[in-house]
């Protein structure tokens, strides 16, 4: 069993590493020029006529001045029960022993918290923060602005079990309120919020109700034959979405396609243009960005840009939050360029064609069967206009093919 001292620590290293990156982007409550992360830094209590050690400090220092000016304190709770009134006080009497008026307290902890300690914080302003295992940061209590009021009315939202499982932080009225970002846009205290994508809780999307919004946008019209049409797509987006397109406009090296929200446009780089498949599964993917996360990423991000990496379609599942945007994208662009239904009913007539009775393609090192698999999915690519490998994947994905081999599909492209 873990002990105590190990859970303690492990937490007050992940603790330290989040909001280091969280520091270094710019996406804490300091400015990152003027500030400084410590771990088990102690500070002088004329009371104890010792120091009193923290797990993790920030000081943030004034231009010019000897010392810092304010003293960001953060103590990490990793423990088995939710954090109670007296570790709540704890921390407040600390504070008081070192420095009340310069100095903000924090608790971190992987629980929850007592309904008693939300209301003690509140009254001490020391914030509270749920850290779950994915990194994802929910505020409880924060140092509140005068026009925040009855911020915290919900207790009984933030302390039973469902609070531990969902991440939102309180109700305004019959509204769910995310993030602490969410909270001050409610408020009016903010008027926005420009996030890192790292940092913002993108919710789980099925592979059934992304099925589902491609069949929507098959009844549309938008396919030529097998193909996506994005002459008659495009527009069609326009005008639904209020979005605008700008094609071959981007300039950068290292992007390729690019989703910006004030005001809502696509814009895709001219180098795409280079591998037609490549260029529309550039669109396809910002177009994933704009139906399945626009609503999310609007109020956070000035733009969300794409490249080499982000595009990649052998993606592999993570709980990175901006790896989860790509897959999603990704998954949605393959969707959008292979749809389900058509792709079945395709091939079924392959399967037919071929006399393949087992209904399934089966690729590996018997040459007979790469040259039939390989002659398929190109036949598929040049239907769907799109790249062999995304049909490959697809048709794994829709339990069409077996592949029992460790070899590229640019190898076999190279062999035939």
């Amino acid at each position: 069993m873990e002990s105590s001292t190990n859970k303690g620590t492990e937490l007050e290293n992940r603790v330290f590493d989040l909001v280091s990156k969280m520091l270094n982007a710019d996406n804490f409550f300091v400015p990152k020029k003027t500030s400084a992360i410590f771990k088990k830094k102690g500070y002088y209590s004329v009371k104890r006529g010792k120091n009193i050690v923290f797990d993790v400090t920030i000081e943030t220092t004034l231009p010019g001045a000897d010392k810092y000016s304010v003293l960001t304190i953060i103590e990490c709770k990793n423990l088995n029960r939710s954090v109670t009134v007296d570790d709540i006080e704890e921390l407040g009497s600390k504070i008081n022993q070192i420095g009340e008026h310069n100095t903000k307290g924090i608790v971190i902890t992987t629980h929850s918290f007592q309904e008693s300690a939300l209301s003690i914080a509140e009254k001490e302003g020391i914030g509270l923060v749920r850290l779950n295992s994915t990194n994802e940061i929910q505020w409880v209590n924060y140092r509140k602005d005068k026009n925040a009021k009855n911020l915290f009315e919900n207790y009984a939202e933030l302390t039973d079990k469902t609070y531990q499982k969902e991440p939102f932080i309180c109700k305004i009225k019959e509204k769910r309120i995310l993030n602490f970002a969410d909270l001050l846009i409610e408020y009016s205290i903010i008027d926005c919020f420009n996030d890192s994508e790292e940092f913002i809780v993108i919710p789980f999307i099925s592979d059934d109700k992304i099925d589902k919004i491609i069949r929507k946008l098959y009844n549309y019209g938008l396919y030529k034959n097998s193909s996506l049409d994005f002459e008659k797509l495009l527009p069609f987006l326009e005008e639904r979405y209020q979005v605008k397109f700008h094609i071959d406009d981007v300039e950068s090296d290292n992007c390729i396609g690019k989703i910006e929200f004030n005001p809502l446009c696509i814009k895709i780089s001219k180098s795409a243009r280079n591998d037609n498949n490549r260029w529309r599964f550039t669109v396809a993917h910002e177009i994933g960005h704009l139906i399945l996360h626009s609503k999310f990423l609007k109020d956070r991000l000035l733009q969300k840009n794409d490249n080499d990496q982000t595009l990649l379609i052998n993606f592999s599942q993570s709980k990175s939050n901006s790896d989860r945007l790509e897959i999603q994208a990704n998954l949605f662009a393959s969707n959008l360029l292979l749809p389900k239904d058509i792709l079945l009913h395709r091939m079924n007539s392959i399967f037919i064609e071929y006399r393949i009775h087992r209904r399934q393609l089966y690729l590996d090192h018997q040459l007979a069967n790469q040259r039939e698999v390989f002659e398929i999915l190109n036949k598929l690519s040049h239907e769907f206009q799109a790249s062999v490998e995304a049909v490959k994947n697809r048709l794994i994905k829709l339990d069409l093919m077996i592949d029992k081999t460790d070899s590229s599909i640019k190898t076999f492209i190279r062999r035939f």
